[in-house]
């Protein structure tokens, strides 16, 4: 029903996005260098019928955002930071990462790849689709974490410690210097996960109208498996089998990284660990430097007393976020309980570095690990 009244009443979406540029006119002013303000003009909000997301824009008529923002639609309400509404249109391809085109014009259109970005300067920053203030916004930046060889890993991503909120998705990710180093696709609110400039190009490369038929099949499944999440999200447990069975096959065939996570998750907060693992095995297949990824299936492990699967998951994670309270807490338990006295010594120097006032505790727990039998 909400896809059907959306679809018909395109002008009460303009109208929509008329009053709320209204109420916020002249309030948002940029207090950024001026290669960072002028990336403003670069983001755009994107209404579908299920969601409101970000673009952005990287040739004349031409907006990227991600994969699972647009599904199987057809048709998108595009508003730039000038405050004009336009129509936008999907371009086909058959590459994995989590992204799409989006054109301003049916046909025809051009396509030119982007320059390749340089060395990241800096601390990145995400300039979004704020959709609580209706309008284009700088968030605050944060550093690089970790990523994986994208060439090998077509679904990797960088992850980062800049914030973003819901919404922010297919947004713009930009250094100190202002230039383009990705797009925002997800994240956990203290890590997000952004998709490189080059994996950009490789949907630029590989879009193409004769994968028409299997781009909207693909989409059919992430946008089933996004709706029987959103089902599952309010349930605490006993979830109906037959939303399990759709989250289980939808989920596996959209092949998004970003809906494999949510599912393993998924399954692992109703208790369905092996489902969990499954999900979130995979994910780690398709970016092995994934921080919330690995957490998810370090905690899997743990709750299942596979200790010896979290181990290596958990050193990893020592390597990427050593100052992770929860990851240092998991690698005290893992340690001692496996009398791993490596393992041991490597998580409580982390700890004296990070978590000092958790140290005496955690000295008490692995000594007493350790004499037991």
């Amino acid at each position: 029903m909400m896809y059907k009244i959306i679809k018909s009443t395109y002008h009460i979406v303009i109208y929509i996005f008329i009053i709320f540029d209204y109420a916020f006119a002249d309030t948002l002013k940029c207090n950024y260098k001026k290669n960072i303000c002028d990336k403003l003009d670069k983001v755009v909000g994107i209404k579908t019928p299920m969601m409101i997301a970000s673009g952005t824009i990287i040739n004349e008529n031409i907006i990227v955002t991600n994969r699972h923002v647009v599904e199987d639609h057809k048709q998108f309400v595009i508003k730039f930071n000038n405050g004009e509404i336009k129509k936008a249109f999907p371009l086909p391809h058959n590459f994995p990462a989590d992204l799409a085109l989006l054109s301003l014009k049916k046909e025809p259109y051009q396509l030119n790849e982007l320059p390749k970005s340089n060395k990241i300067v800096g601390k990145i920053r995400v300039i979004a689709y704020d959709q609580g203030r209706n309008a284009n916004r700088i968030y605050n930046p944060g550093k690089v974490i970790s990523f994986s060889d994208f060439n090998k890993y077509p679904q990797a991503r960088i992850h980062t410690t800049a914030k973003s909120l819901p919404g922010n998705s297919g947004g713009s990710v930009v250094d100190e210097n202002g230039e383009l180093i990705g797009i925002l696709a997800s994240g956990d609110g203290n890590i997000n996960e952004v998709i490189p400039v080059s994996l950009i190009n490789k949907i630029i490369q590989n879009t193409n109208l004769k994968h028409e038929d299997e781009f909207y099949k693909i989409g059919k499944y992430i946008k089933t498996c996004a709706d029987n999440l959103e089902t599952a999200f309010n349930v605490q447990k006993n979830l109906d089998i037959k939303i399990e069975n759709n989250i289980d096959h939808y989920c596996w065939s959209s092949n998004n990284k970003q809906l494999i996570d949510q599912a393993g998750q998924t399954f692992g907060r109703l208790g369905d660990l092996e489902k969990a693992k499954k999900f979130l095995e995979r994910s780690i297949l398709l970016d092995p430097q994934s921080p919330n990824a690995l957490l998810s299936l370090a905690i899997t492990y743990h709750i299942s007393r596979d200790l010896k699967k979290e181990r290596p998951v958990i050193l990893k994670l020592l390597e990427i976020t050593p100052e992770n309270p929860q990851v240092l807490r998991l690698g005290v338990q893992v340690a001692g309980i496996l009398k791993d006295k490596k393992m041991t010594n490597q998580v409580l120097t982390l700890m004296e570095k990070y978590n000092k006032e958790a140290l005496p505790l955690a000295k008490k727990f692995i000594d007493n690990a350790l004499k037991a039998n």
